[in-house]
């Protein structure tokens, strides 16, 4: 059998397969061949090139600049939206937050935990693109206390919200996210309604994070829960970059208070560390440097950033 011989017979079962759209089991059938032939047959195809598959790819698609924060920082996955040359801080928040809607609608799992930092207004974007999802979760967890001058409203209503499309019961943290003193922290920790909480927070499958940077954001100063001036000078002093659940850490990733100086109430970021699959959503020209300093960290899983951030992270950018 000549070469010629081979090719047509590999090109009448790539015809039909490809372009005709018949299964490997019915083009057996027809050409009197075995299903396993077809298979081998059609990887054939591909290998010498008589079967060129071509993925076309939109131009408000990074897959070459996803792939390099993938493989730089060691993440599993990055998803970078488009937004305009000029977009506002507003306008980038809802991109994060509709690309993080999808992702969480698509891949949560019925035995999940979801553990969300609620003090995040791209969260907050998240969780208004979500639609109630047929399948029910474990239940949805605050990982970040919340109580205080107007601070209740956003972080349980967000969390209420989720657990309501997620079909399944929400567990709040009610305490403060800051507290006045580590030791009003610890009492606070080891009280019944508090510690039933804290214990979950091993056992979350998926944490939804925000990134913060030393300065408060406004949505942090309305409600209250956010260090005093003295204590952000300190942060400074000691090369804060960003935060996750408000425990701060430097370019390197690595924590500026020590347990015994850390006042506030939430998921530690040794937690953070350790949990199945952490999704953080964080963008904007303010960000770059907190959310460099939270890869660093080896606190992320999936990043979901905006394009300008995501030119900034990889390297020679």
């Amino acid at each position: 059998m000549s070469k010629q011989d081979e090719q047509r017979l590999l090109v009448k079962i790539a015809t039909l397969y490809y372009n005709e759209n018949k299964k490997q089991s019915e083009i057996a059938s027809l050409l009197n061949l075995s299903q396993s032939f077809v298979s081998r047959a059609l990887t054939r195809c591909q290998k010498e090139g008589l079967v060129k598959i071509t993925v076309v790819q939109p131009t408000n698609i990074f897959v070459s600049l996803e792939k390099a924060i993938e493989q730089q920082y060691g993440i599993r996955q990055a998803i970078v939206v488009d937004v305009g040359e000029n977009a506002s801080n507003a306008q980038i928040k809802h991109a994060i937050g509709s690309a993080a809607a999808h992702y969480m609608e698509t891949r949560v799992r019925p035995e999940d935990l979801v553990g969300i930092s609620a003090w995040s207004s791209t969260i907050r974007c998240m969780v208004d693109e979500m639609h109630p999802q047929t399948i029910r979760a474990q239940g949805v967890i605050q990982l970040l206390g919340g109580v205080g001058p107007n601070g209740n409203v956003q972080a349980t209503i967000l969390t209420q919200q989720l657990a309501e499309y997620l079909g399944c019961p929400a567990w709040l943290l009610p305490s403060q996210s800051i507290e006045h003193s580590v030791e009003e922290r610890a009492r606070l920790v080891n009280s019944p309604d508090v510690a039933a909480v804290v214990a979950k927070f091993a056992e979350v499958d998926v944490a939804i994070v925000g990134i913060g940077e030393l300065e408060p954001s406004q949505l942090l100063k309305n409600s209250g829960n956010y260090y005093n001036e003295n204590m952000l000078h300190l942060l400074s002093e000691r090369g804060a970059v960003g935060d996750i659940c408000l425990h701060y850490y430097d370019a390197a990733g690595k924590p500026v208070l020590t347990h015994e100086e850390d006042p506030v109430i939430g998921m530690e970021l040794e937690q953070i560390r350790a949990c199945k699959q952490v999704i953080a959503l964080a963008g904007g020209p303010e960000k770059h440097n907190a959310v460099r300093g939270a890869l660093q960290g080896n606190y992320i899983d999936v990043l979901i950033t905006d394009y300008a951030t995501a030119r900034s992270l990889v390297k020679g950018e």
